[in-house]
């Protein structure tokens, strides 16, 4: 009961492609082929033709072409004609089957056609809906695989931007203090200078100027604040300053480069040229003496149905000392959240008091907190199995009309009212190539071309606007086209209602703080 091989070959036997199953040389297969059109008889109705020891079942695929299976005799002739029925479908499906050169340049692709359906000579469990979707190589998997990277970019640049704003807090606290710039490293700060191609660095005005001509030249767009270093007028022969050298024009370039990285590093931003999703920076905070810092990731997968995928939630709570009066302080912290979290709190964190009284302070009474330096001193992780604990919903209905058309009705509610959510950005899949029409819309959308997106951004969800829909259709006939809906929010509110209820030194002293909070959306998405 093994199918030996399965090919398509002309009419005069000639094989165009064909996959063996069993240990057979080239020269046996060609062999075969070349020998099953004399064994047809001329208007035979019959599929089959057998010899003395195989049986070939045929097909016409086109004008002049076969698909052929070759299988020994005993094999059930009505499940090889189901094998070979289901073959030429794919063939059909995959190339022109009236071009024998279109076959030939499909030929990987309808060997792997043949793998799927006959697996080491025996015929899969599989259809031609089945089939299809395994050769599109379409994959939820994949897709969420992408979704993660995107958000993972995201996360990161995030993170430079907090650590940029972190520095120049740091900075300007050392400014105040009289302190060198902790992050110039001592370059060009005092008197003292590096010597470069000839030239001085000076730490008094912070300006440079190349020494590589006795004349002075203007360098573009560049003006230096302090007097320029004294030149050279040793009349000793050598080397000749009198022209300009092409390591001036080399630096002036490499000045315009460094002007732009510096305007870059003042405006703190990060250039981001496909960004997974629109997400708004979160606004700058004025940290004090003591910074309480709330993260939370949430990551949400919901399938189109309705049910909850995987649901998980971490959370971090950092402190940042850059008051030394303050580097022993005890932080309160209450959780109001109904939700089942595992909490775990830093080794040199007295563990005993913070579960007895809920207060973070250190172990040793005599320590104290590194300074100007974030330390995660509280984790949780919430890890959920009901639908009710996804903060925000979202209901997506592809129907498609039966005339060339999809109508969309996609829906939000806030199931959380604790939570607002700003600069939401839904994110759902349209066919390529497709306008589509829009409806009734709460908020505003845009087409996104580059991402094949139609981008719906609501400003704000809360209590007062917690639910709301989009209506829209497109061309097309496939409602999987329009998972995974992807969402994007900005939001200053713990999932978890982590709360901050005092900040006090050993001796019980109020201290002034100042507190930032962000649930930050990792992954986020119906399938």
């Amino acid at each position: 009961m093994v199918v030996l091989a399965s090919s398509i070959c002309t009419k005069t036997g000639k094989a165009l492609v064909s996959r063996q199953f069993v240990e057979m040389p080239r020269t046996r297969i060609e062999g075969l082929l070349a020998s099953f059109p004399k064994l047809m008889v001329p208007g035979q109705q019959h599929t089959t033709v057998e010899t003395e020891t195989i049986r070939y079942v045929y097909q016409p695929v086109g004008e002049d072409m076969y698909a052929v299976l070759i299988t020994s005799r005993q094999n059930n002739i009505v499940q090889d004609m189901d094998t070979l029925h289901l073959i030429a479908r794919a063939v059909s499906d995959i190339c022109d089957i009236g071009d024998q050169q279109d076959v030939i340049m499909h030929g990987f692709d309808i060997l792997s056609a043949f793998d799927e359906v006959i697996s080491l000579g025996y015929r899969d469990n599989i259809d031609l809906a089945k089939l299809r979707t395994i050769m599109e190589m379409e994959s939820h998997e994949e897709k969420i695989q992408e979704i993660i990277e995107r958000n993972k970019e995201r996360e990161a640049k995030q993170e430079l931007k907090r650590k940029a704003k972190l520095f120049e807090q740091q900075r300007r606290e050392a400014a105040k203090r009289g302190l060198a710039d902790p992050g110039l490293g001592g370059i060009g700060s005092g008197g003292s200078g590096s010597m470069l191609g000839g030239g001085r660095m000076g730490g008094s005005g912070g300006s440079y100027e190349p020494l590589l001509s006795r004349e002075p030249e203007p360098v573009r767009s560049f003006s230096p604040a302090a007097p320029s270093a004294p030149s050279f007028t040793s009349t000793a022969r050598g080397m000749k300053l009198g022209r300009k050298p092409k390591g001036a024009d080399i630096l002036g370039a490499m000045k315009n480069e460094v002007d732009a990285i510096q305007e870059l590093t003042e405006n703190l931003s990060i250039a981001d040229e496909t960004p997974a999703a629109p997400v708004a920076a979160m606004p700058p905070v004025d940290m004090k003496g003591v910074h309480v810092q709330i993260e939370e990731h949430i990551t949400a997968i919901v399938n189109r149905d309705g049910g909850l995928e995987q649901m998980e939630v971490k959370g971090d709570l950092s402190l940042i000392v850059s008051d030394e009066a303050y580097s022993n302080v005890q932080v309160g912290v209450a959780t109001n959240g109904s939700q089942n979290a595992q909490i775990k709190t830093h080794p040199k964190i007295d563990k005993k008091k913070f579960q007895s009284s809920s207060a973070i302070a250190l172990r040793d009474p005599s320590g104290s907190f590194p300074l100007s330096q974030p330390i995660g001193v509280l984790k949780w992780r919430i890890v959920s199995g009901e639908e009710g604990d996804v903060p925000f919903t979202i209901n997506c209905w592809p129907s498609p009309t039966g005339s060339g058309t999809v109508d969309v009705n996609i829906e939000y509610e806030l199931t959380n009212p604790k939570l607002e959510l700003e600069d939401v950005v839904v994110s759902i899949p349209i066919p390529p190539g497709t306008q589509p029409t829009v409806g009734d819309v709460d908020g505003v959308y845009e087409v996104n071309r580059s991402r094949g997106t139609l981008d719906w951004q609501i400003p704000t969800i809360d209590a007062s606007n917690k639910d709301g829909s989009l209506d829209f259709s497109v061309p097309g006939d496939d409602a999987g086209a329009f998972f995974p809906v992807v969402v994007s929010f900005v939001c200053s509110k713990s999932y978890f209602d982590v709360d901050i209820t005092s900040v006090t030194t050993p001796d019980s002293k109020d201290v002034d703080y100042s507190q930032v909070v962000s649930l930050i959306p990792d992954q986020y998405a119906v399938i």
